[in-house]
C-alpha cells in the first residue's frame, strides 16, 4: 500500500491512498467464503454453494466492502501517525475517478482524499501581560427599593376599585357581538389589561369608570395576538361563524393592592424561621441577595468580553474552500445560500474551539465522570427550584443524573461545558483584570447588547 501527502496551499493537502492487490486480495478471499457459508442460494444447499457462483453475485459488493475498510483505516493510521492536526473529515477529491471494481483481473486502485489543516496556534491576549475590565455591578438604593416594591406586588392581591382606569389594572368587559349572522347574539365576559391592549383601545379605555359603553374589534383588541389566540381565550364558546365587532361594556376594575410591610409579610416573604423582622433587616438581606447575583453576573460578563478579545486577538486563516465542502457535505439542511450566510459565524465558533484546544493543552484540565454528574444535578436543582417542584418532598436528583450519564450526547454536550468554564477560570487567573464599576442598568444595556450579538 502507498501513501503520498501533498500540500496543496492554503493549508489544505491531498492523501493519495494506492491500494494494491495483495494488500486485499486474500482478506477478500476469505470474506467470499464468509459469504459462501451464510447464503441461500436457490438449488445449492446452505454452506454448498461453489465459491464461482458467490464471486458472480456478491463479488463486486464484498470487494468494495474490503477496499472502503481498508481504506478508512489507512486514512485513520496515516493521520494519527503522521500527527496532522485535522478539520472535519476527509473529503474525496473533485478529481477521483469512479472506481469499478474488476473481479477478472486483481489490480491497484488509487484513491485521493482533500484534508482542511488547522492552523499553528500560540495564543496570545491570555497572559499576565494582558489587562481586561472586570464589571463589577454597583448596588444602588434604588435597586433595593424596587426589590422591595417588586415583592409587595407579588405578594399583593387584587381588590376591585370604582376609581377611573389605570394602565395595570383587570379590566372586565361585557361582550355582545353587533349585527350577529345567525338570530342568537354571542355574549361573554372577558378580562385584559389596557397594558395588553393596542393603542387606540388603550387611549379610549384609560381614564373609563364602571359603566362604560363602547364597540371593540376583538381581534384587534390586544396586540401582538393571532386570530387562533383570539378564539381560544376571548371566543372559547362561541360559533364559527362570529363576527369581530362587539359592543363592551366595563362591568369592574381590578388593581393590585401591594401588600403591607409588617411582620407577616416578612415571615411569609422569608419563612417562618426568618431573622428579617424589620424593612431595614429586609434592605441588607436585599443588597446581599443582589451583590450575590450581580458579583456572578459581572465575572460572567467578564469572561464573555475576554473571550471576544481572545478570538479578536488570535488571527487565524483557515482552509475555507474545504470547509465549505465539508460543511455542506456533512449537513443535508444546509444549502450554498444559508452557507455564505453563515460561514463567518462557523469561522468565529471555530477560532475560539481551537483557542480553547490550545489552551487546554496548556493548563490540562481534567474532568472527572463525577464532575459530570454533579454539575447535572446542579442544574436539575435549579430547573427544579424555578418551577418551585422542590416543595413537593423529596426529589431524586442523582437517580435524574445517573439516567442523564447513560445518554453520550448528554455527557459530551457536559464535558463541553464544563471544560470551558475551567478554561476560562484558569484564564482570569493568569490575566490581570481592573475592576470597572457599572451601574445596574448599563449591567442590563452590557447583556442585552451581548444577547443580540449571540443571537
Amino acid at each position: 500500500m502507498k501513501t503520498e501527502l501533498i500540500d496543496k496551499g492554503d493549508l489544505s493537502s491531498q492523501l493519495t491512498i494506492v491500494i494494491e492487490p495483495e494488500d486485499y486480495k486474500s482478506e477478500f478471499e476469505t470474506e467470499l467464503k464468509k459469504y459462501g457459508q451464510k447464503a441461500h442460494i436457490k438449488g445449492f444447499r446452505k454452506g454448498k454453494t461453489p465459491i464461482t457462483a458467490i464471486k458472480k453475485m456478491y463479488g463486486k459488493s464484498v470487494l468494495a466492502e474490503v477496499i472502503n475498510g481498508k481504506l478508512q483505516k489507512t486514512i485513520e493510521s496515516f493521520i494519527t501517525d503522521e500527527k496532522l492536526d485535522i478539520l472535519g473529515n476527509p473529503l474525496p477529491s473533485d478529481d477521483q475517478k469512479l472506481i469499478d471494481f474488476d473481479l477478472k483481473h486483481m489490480e491497484a486502485y488509487e484513491f485521493s482524499f482533500d484534508i482542511g489543516h488547522a492552523p499553528s496556534l500560540e495564543v496570545v491576549g491570555a497572559s499576565t501581560d494582558n489587562q481586561y475590565d472586570h464589571y463589577k455591578v454597583t448596588v444602588e438604593e434604588g435597586d433595593i427599593d424596587e426589590q422591595l416594591t417588586e415583592l409587595q406586588k407579588k405578594m399583593g392581591e387584587q381588590i376591585e376599585v370604582t376609581t377611573p382606569i389605570e394602565i395595570l389594572d383587570i379590566v372586565s368587559l361585557f361582550i355582545s357581538e353587533v349585527n350577529p349572522v345567525t338570530e342568537a347574539s354571542f355574549e361573554t365576559e372577558i378580562s385584559i389589561m389596557p397594558e395588553r391592549m393596542n393603542e387606540a383601545y388603550k387611549d379610549e379605555y384609560i381614564g373609563k369608570e364602571v359603566g362604560y359603553e363602547g364597540q371593540v374589534d376583538i381581534f384587534s383588541l390586544e396586540k401582538d395576538t393571532s386570530e387562533d389566540y383570539v378564539k381560544k381565550y376571548f371566543l372559547k364558546d362561541a360559533p364559527d361563524d362570529v363576527t369581530g365587532q362587539f359592543n363592551a361594556k366595563v362591568t369592574s376594575i381590578k388593581r393590585l393592592q401591594p401588600a403591607e410591610i409588617n411582620e407577616d409579610f416578612f415571615i411569609k416573604a422569608f419563612g417562618e424561621d426568618t431573622e428579617v423582622k424589620t424593612e431595614e433587616a429586609a434592605r441588607v438581606r436585599f443588597r446581599e441577595d443582589l451583590e450575590k447575583f450581580y458579583d456572578a453576573q459581572g465575572m460572567s460578563i467578564t469572561k464573555r468580553k475576554i473571550m471576544e478579545a481572545l478570538i479578536e486577538k488570535n488571527e487565524m486563516k483557515f482552509p475555507d474552500k474545504f470547509l465549505k465542502r465539508w460543511l455542506l457535505s456533512s449537513n443535508e439542511e444546509l444549502n450554498a445560500a444559508q452557507l455564505e450566510n453563515e460561514y463567518e459565524g462557523f469561522a468565529q465558533n471555530l477560532k475560539w474551539t481551537l483557542i480553547k484546544k490550545e489552551l487546554n493543552e496548556k493548563y490540562k484540565i481534567e474532568i472527572s465522570k463525577e464532575d459530570i454528574k454533579l454539575a447535572m444535578i446542579e442544574k436539575f436543582k435549579a430547573q427544579f427550584a424555578q418551577y418551585g417542584y422542590g416543595m413537593m418532598g423529596e426529589i431524586d436528583y442523582d437517580g435524574f443524573a445517573e439516567r442523564m450519564m447513560q445518554n453520550q450526547e448528554s455527557v459530551q454536550k457536559e464535558y463541553e461545558e464544563i471544560l470551558a468554564e475551567r478554561i476560562m477560570d484558569r484564564v482570569v487567573e493568569e490575566v490581570s483584570l481592573v475592576e470597572k464599576q457599572i451601574a445596574v442598568e448599563e449591567y442590563k444595556e452590557i447583556v442585552e447588547e451581548l444577547r443580540q450579538n449571540n443571537g
